[in-house]
């Protein structure tokens, strides 16, 4: 019985060490778990295949590399100039104190010393200094202070700490809306930059409220829109851009909607409520097809009136149909293509300008390009910069209302990647291109091969 038992505990100590043999000899490879946890968080616009294509890409990357080694050597060859600021600054300090409003004009100067060498940590406090040492001299709400706040805001966003770039760009446009008020043209620069931010905010996907980011964006361009035109006149190339930017936003709000439930809570709607009354607009709640459908109106008006430039006519015409097509209206899409197509022929080089615009079909919406957060509901937006990224090639047809079909992804697929071009085939199919126009009519092509980079 003795030696039965002994027998038994060699066994279960065999097995034992058997598992623990197994789990070490497995650690330097990843679980099947662990490779399905694998996720896909960006994807950016894709692009025509074509020979030198991949060489195109590597070339950008390794410029990227380069500018920043080149970076590295010059920081390190200016260290004596940093020092030469430093004990400016210690001077200063023993002469009149650590709050000498003399000091401010030596750190916002060596914020942007650091700043443009991409030392973006030390730039943000020497900014941040600044600014304390400015408000305590001068006031809390001295206009003094602004470029310091939005050099700062330039480093936070580089260093991508979105947190503070989001508290201190509300600082911002505080302290600007104070010091100018809503009817003044210097505040239309500070309209767009915090439009801009919150347009960002959303695509990363940051904030308790990601409804609040486009209430936020579209209520700040339609004021800077407002004000462009009153003291520029639509003339302004501004007001172009604030077109532009409508659309965009309005698009979000189509793709999104699911984000705007909740806007209506009490601690949301009194922070929109606010900025509305600040910026006189008239509602706080986001709007899409008929926004964007304005905004792309009047855009094909100011080509009309500013530019008369017959292929930029055109092509705004186009994007109004392209607007139509995402939004399933074909009629009125099939219509405006057809218009944009007639115009082009009366053009002495219109088969040229035909092809240009309706020869290949496009990506839609063909003004973003930003690449899409497929991860917006995640708690912690995901850094790019932290992540790896590939790509891959997909070929499909595209049919006559702009859906893609026939869909063959071209990269081989193996264990690592599987997941993830599984995905990646997923976003392929529900986006949408403008189809190749041939007479005036949308028609079904085939054999197009884009190429798509994404991150995980």
């Amino acid at each position: 019985m003795f030696q039965f038992n002994v027998r038994v505990s060699l066994i279960y100590l065999m097995f034992l060490l058997g598992r623990v043999y197994a789990l070490e000899s497995n650690t330097d490879e990843p679980s099947v778990e662990e490779t399905a946890r694998v996720r896909l968080y960006y994807l950016e616009k894709p692009v025509v295949v074509d020979p030198n294509s991949a060489t195109t890409l590597a070339n950008a990357f390794l410029s990227q590399i380069s500018e920043t080694e080149e970076v590295d050597s010059i920081s390190n060859a200016d260290s004596e100039t940093i020092e030469r600021y430093a004990l400016a600054i210690e001077m200063i300090e023993n002469a009149g104190g650590v709050w000498d409003s003399q000091l401010v004009e030596q750190l916002s100067t060596l914020g942007n010393f650091q700043q443009q060498r991409l030392n973006h940590p030390a730039a943000i406090e020497s900014y941040r200094r600044a600014i304390q040492i400015n408000r305590i001299a001068q006031g809390l709400h001295t206009p003094d202070q602004i470029p310091f706040l939005e050099n700062m805001i330039e480093s936070l966003v580089a260093t991508e700490d979105w947190e503070q770039a989001d508290l201190y760009s509300d600082y911002l446009f505080f302290v600007q809306h104070k010091v100018y008020g809503i009817n003044d043209p210097r505040l239309i620069p500070a309209l767009e930059r915090l439009a801009s931010w919150n347009i960002r905010a959303f695509n990363l996907g940051y904030g308790d409220q990601l409804g609040a980011r486009l209430s936020s964006a579209q209520m700040l361009l339609s004021a800077g829109l407002r004000s462009v035109a009153a003291h520029y006149g639509r003339r302004d190339e501004r007001f172009l851009q604030y077109l532009k930017d409508l659309v965009r936003s309005a698009y979000y709000v189509k793709m999104y909607p699911e984000y705007l439930v909740g806007i209506d809570q009490p601690e949301f709607r009194s922070r929109q409520e606010n900025l509305r009354q600040k910026l006189n607009s008239n509602t706080i709640y986001p709007r899409s097809f008929s926004l964007g459908e304005a905004a792309l109106r009047d855009i094909i008006n100011y080509h009309i009136e500013e530019d008369g430039s017959v292929f930029a006519i055109a092509e705004a015409i186009t994007h109004l149909a392209d607007w139509y097509l995402l939004f399933d209206r074909r009629a009125n899409s099939d219509n405006r293509y057809l218009q944009a197509w007639n115009l082009l022929s009366t053009e002495p080089d219109g088969d040229q300008l035909k092809e240009r615009l309706f020869g290949n079909v496009v990506p839609l919406p063909t003004f973003i390009e930003r690449p899409k957060n497929l991860e917006m509901r995640a708690s912690n937006p995901k850094i790019r910069s932290n992540l790896k990224y590939s790509t891959a090639d997909v070929s499909f047809s595209v049919s006559i209302t702009g859906a893609v079909r026939n869909i063959e992804v071209l990269t081989e697929e193996n264990e690592e990647n599987a997941n993830l071009l599984s995905r990646l085939r997923r976003n392929v199919r529900f986006s949408k291109f403008r189809p190749v126009i041939k007479k005036g009519r949308p028609t079904h092509s085939e054999g197009h091969v884009f190429r798509y980079r994404y991150w995980y």
